[in-house]
């Protein structure tokens, strides 16, 4: 929505709501169907590509779109190091939240984190905002506000939905009819700032809202397209397709094994298959995934033999461009995220009388890949050789249930003399 001028925005609120179901709308619907496996919605789409009442066997849906999204998403897999402790302890569950808003960026295009502050937690909670509408003053690449609907549990999308409105300067209500209900004496935003953090899965763009993963989308529905096909092919190719000449009526033959059949003269019965190779099907549904999964920097491991059993560098090779986009992403993406989010979480507790300093950093890792023990045993030698780590982050990483207490223990009965050299890894386990 653009408006000449914020002051009209109320007045125009009315109209711009009753269009606010638009096919953007449905399409962010659709894509998180397909990443919930929401099996009823995915084969609304299927039941297009099939006569429903001759289908004779059941409609096959995968949930490719949530196995390659969460594969792509993985700046978040392995938690940043986060500055300011004083931010970190007035903030809950940051972790999950930027996992999951991870996830849904890169499934939606672009997605909105909502700073939320719990008066009796005494801490910032924050909200997964799926549908929401930017309002921008002609020739501004910027919102100034932000709309999107409140559902109750259970609420469907079709029915009276309540809208919250807010800019830097206002915070209310809004039911469809345009009816506004205020949620503090002059309707005042008492921050001064959105209390969002925008996440675009593209950088740059003409569009503030960026497209999500179609291509993802649509080649979950091919793939649920050719299993069913495929389903049906074996049945047929498996039982066969009954062919009966010389009968005017097909209720004159009853079929079934403990039923004789008794055919009229020159009639004639038998079994045909259906043409087609399964294996084609296979492939086709194998050149789909491998195509999509290529589009988003991926590699899919068909294998589930020895060559599955590879070695850690061996991954970061095979998976060296899926490495460097997650590394640009740090760049390009994510850090900017972690900034605003802070500046706007630090504006919200500094209302509510908590002070923390403006110092923030965030540190990404590079993606790591699964080692074998080996690999494993080599890399922990190499640390502690090198003043890295200890014994005991050796021993909190594989047992992260212990207290700091149990762990001294266990390193102290690891070595028991003070004057003994280090030990290897090896040395401990064989030990």
């Amino acid at each position: 929505m653009i408006v000449e001028s914020k002051d009209f925005v109320r007045s125009g609120l009315k109209d711009f709501l009753s269009e606010i179901t638009s096919d953007n709308v449905e399409e962010r619907y659709r894509f998180l169907s397909y990443y919930e496996g929401m099996s009823q919605e995915m084969e609304k789409d299927l039941a297009k590509y099939f006569p429903i009442k001759s289908l004779e066997v059941p409609m096959i849906v995968q949930n490719v779109t949530s196995k390659l999204i969460n594969a792509r998403a993985i700046a978040y897999k392995n938690t940043p190091v986060r500055s300011n402790e004083d931010y970190l302890d007035s903030v809950k569950d940051l972790d999950q939240a930027m996992i999951t808003a991870e996830r849904l960026t890169y499934l939606l295009g672009s997605h909105l984190i909502k700073s939320r502050y719990n008066e009796d937690k005494k801490l910032i909670e924050y909200d997964q905002i799926i549908e929401f509408e930017p309002i921008f003053e002609p020739r501004s690449r910027e919102p100034f506000a932000y709309v999107y609907p409140i559902y109750n549990h259970g609420q469907a999308r079709d029915n009276e939905v309540v809208y919250a409105y807010w800019s830097a300067e206002e915070h209310f209500l809004i039911h469809q009819n345009g009816r506004v209900e205020s949620v503090n004496d002059e309707n005042v935003n008492p921050y001064g700032v959105l209390p969002f953090t925008i996440c675009h899965r593209h950088p740059y763009t003409t569009d503030f809202i960026r497209n999500g993963a179609t291509d993802i989308v649509n080649a979950n529905l091919m793939i649920n397209v050719l299993m069913t096909e495929l389903g049906l092919a074996m049945r047929l190719q498996a039982l066969g397709q009954p062919v009966i000449s010389g009968v005017d009526q097909m209720n004159q033959v009853s079929l079934g094994v403990d039923k004789p059949m008794v055919l009229p003269e020159g009639a004639s019965f038998n079994f045909v298959s259906p043409g087609g190779s399964i294996k084609e099907y296979i492939d086709s549904i194998r050149f789909y995934v491998d195509s999509v999964a290529y589009n988003n920097n991926l590699k899919v491991k068909w294998s589930v033999g020895r060559e599955s059993f590879v070695s850690g560098e061996a991954l970061k090779m095979a998976e060296i461009d899926l490495t460097e986009a997650v590394m640009g992403d740090y760049q390009m993406i994510w850090r900017g995220v972690e900034n605003r989010r802070f500046e706007t979480d630090r504006r919200i507790l500094e209302v509510h009388g908590i002070n923390i300093s403006d110092e923030y950093s965030v540190d990404f890792s590079e993606p790591r890949f699964p080692l074998t023990a080996k690999e494993e045993r080599e890399q922990w030698n190499w640390e502690w050789a090198n003043e890295l780590s200890t014994p005991k982050d050796w021993l909190r990483k594989y047992n992260p249930d212990l207290s700091e207490e149990e762990l001294d223990e266990m390193v102290a009965e690891m070595q028991p003399e003070a004057e003994a050299p280090a030990q290897t890894l090896g040395e401990i386990l064989s030990s």
